[in-house]
């Protein structure tokens, strides 16, 4: 099941075109911010064919300044 989420492209801690790069950098800041709360997640630009990796919470309602995102990695 795809979701649809929003998020500022100015809060993407990380974004590539090579998905399993973008993973391997998931992984990295996932055990910096082992203390820190929200999730981690991958989403797909498909108009730049782009990965972007977002901390879940950084989530926006629907406005102009947002972009919308299928979720690809949790």
């Amino acid at each position: 099941m795809e979701e649809t989420i929003f998020f500022n492209l100015g809060n993407a801690l990380a974004s590539s075109k090579d998905e399993k790069e973008l993973i391997r950098t998931a992984q990295i800041e996932e055990d910096r911010r082992k203390n820190l709360k929200g999730k981690l997640i991958i989403v797909h630009d498909e108009q730049n064919n782009e990965h972007l990796l977002f901390n879940l919470d950084d989530q926006v309602p629907q406005e102009k300044a947002t972009f919308s995102y299928k979720i690809k990695d949790q």
